[in-house]
Formats: structure tokens, sequence, C-alpha cells
């Protein structure tokens, strides 16, 4: 598997390697860190001119970028086959997304901050930015309040929607060698839509009857192939008027380490489901987030919808 980890300053950034080099992978990663520097203004706005210690300034930058990960780098302990760094100019989610097209990267593994909400607000422009327009799986590490310390991965909770995607998490976890006592919540929100009490004729319609079955045997399906990895299992269908909001009230009051959230390649549908409950998620979750997706079929995806916006063009 290949990682990409980004690496700045902050105590969530090494909480967030920590947090990485913990998981355990059945065989040795090939990890990739990226620094990235963030050039000044580039046009003095009294003057119109370039400022002329800029080169000078980039360039202690980036020699400080690489003191920094290269200190990271040797300070690592963990399964780690290959290792290599990198310290890009630019927008730091911009030059992540790059590092991680161009190294063709498996998972992206970034620290999150705080759980004020300024901090998410904070959170959005970096880390939102790469959960949300990465073609690949993407790891938002959220520390334990007020420390630098990893959060443990004891509880893992996985949100079903009864797509494709649910089997994809469900994969996800057996490139690794867990541990005895890792539990794995199986959670699916159904949506009650309780304006003008439509719940109670939706409940008691026959479509109702034959979703809470399908849905309960998808959901005993996914249980049987994660108790073959040895791992503990409970499953829930869970009721609630906001899928993302009931999700996370979830995760809080089960002690979720963990939360996962499979991703489609529906082109713009995709954004709106991430718009909606994921990146809900991703930034009022009070544990750790992962947005799984294939980086196949978002290729794929994407370079359909290019197809038709050539051919529409012309």
């Amino acid at each position: 598997m290949r990682v990409l980890l980004a690496n700045d300053s902050s105590q969530h950034s090494k909480a967030a390697a920590d947090y990485l080099l913990s998981l355990p992978f059945r065989r040795p990663i090939d990890l990739d860190i990226v620094s990235a520097v963030v050039p000044p203004m580039m046009i003095d706005s009294g003057t119109m001119l370039m400022p002329t210690d800029l080169g000078l300034f980039i360039d202690e930058e980036c020699e400080a970028a690489k003191q920094r990960v290269q200190q990271t780098a040797t300070g690592l302990n963990g399964p780690v086959h290959s290792l290599q760094t990198h310290v890009p100019v630019g927008s730091p989610s911009t030059e992540l997304l790059n590092v991680a097209e161009e190294t063709d990267a498996d998972l992206i593994v970034l620290g999150a901050v705080g759980h004020s909400a300024l901090q998410r607000v904070l959170l959005g422009s970096i880390s939102d930015y790469v959960a949300t327009h990465s073609g690949t799986s993407t790891l938002i590490v959220r520390p334990l309040r007020e420390s630098s310390q990893a959060p443990s991965l004891r509880k893992i909770v996985i949100a079903l929607s009864g797509r494709p995607e649910d089997q994809r998490m469900v994969d996800w976890l057996r490139p690794f060698k867990w541990a005895g006592g890792i539990e794995v919540h199986l959670v699916r929100i159904l949506h009650i839509n309780s304006f003008y009490r439509q719940d109670i004729r939706q409940k008691a319609s026959e479509f109702w009857t034959d979703y809470l079955k399908q849905a309960n045997a998808h959901m005993l399906g996914l249980e049987s192939a994660i108790q073959e990895m040895g791992l503990d299992t409970e499953t829930h269908l869970v009721e609630g008027d906001h899928i993302g909001e009931t999700l996370v009230e979830y995760a809080d009051e089960h002690g979720g380490d963990l939360m996962m959230i499979g991703d489609s390649d529906s082109g713009l549908l995709t954004r709106v489901f991430l718009g909606s409950t994921s990146r809900y998620v991703l930034r009022h979750a009070h544990c750790s987030v992962l947005i799984v997706r294939d980086k196949h079929d978002h290729r794929e995806a994407t370079q359909e919808a290019a197809a038709k916006a050539h051919a529409s063009a012309h």
C-alpha cells in the first residue's frame, strides 16, 4: 500500500503520523511525506512590484520544511518498506492532491485541528478540501482533546448506505492484521421524514417492511465477512431525520474511535452526497474519519466525464 502523509509543524501532524504507524498493516507500506511551502503574497500592494526577498524567503521556508520532514522520517518506527519526502511550493491542498496523483497513492493521511467551531472552519480549508476532491481514500486523524497524542483504535463505526461502497469499506479492512478486542459497528441510518408526522405513514407501509428486511440482510452479509477477519461486530439499524447528525451522535454515544464512510464516483452527484453526509461527519465528528474510495473507479469516472465534456463542446 502506498500512503501519503501530510506534514507540518503542528502537534496534529505528529498525531497523524503516530496513528498511521500504529495501524496493523500486514505488509510494510511505501510512505511519501509531504510538507508544502506556502509563498507569501506575490505582489506588494503598495508598489505593485515583486518583493526582492521573496526568493530568499521561499528558500528559507523550503529548507526548514526539508529539515522537519527529514526529522519526521528519521523518527519513524513502523512498518515502512520505502520512504520518500516531498517539499513542493504552493497551496497545501493543491500540492497534496498533486503528489497523491503523481505517486498513485492508495491513502492520504492528514491531521485535523481540534474540536471548536473556529477550528473546524480552519480544517475546511485544507483537510476538508483534500477529503472532498481526492480521488483516493483519505483519513483525517483527530487527536484526543487538547493533546497531540494519537487516538486509539478499539471501536470502528462503518456507516452503511446500501450501495456498493459498503463492500468497499469491508474490503478496506482486509490488508490489516487486527488484534483481538476491536469492535466494528455496522450502522445503517434509516431516514425518517417526521415533517407533518409523515414518519407514521412511512413506517406503516408495506414498502417500509420490505426495506427493513433488505437492509438487515445486507448488514448480516457484511457482518459475516468482517467476523471472518477475527473482529467483533455489532449491527444497528438507527432511525433519524438527519443521516450525518445521527451518525455523529451514534459514534459519540458508543465511543467510536474511527468513522468509515464510503464515497461513490457518480460524477457531480458524488460531491453532492459528500456535501450532505460525509462532509457533515468530517466537520462534526469527534473521532477520526476515513472516506473510502476506489481510485481506479474514480479515475475512470473522471475520464468519462472529461470525454463527455469534450464531446459536448464540439
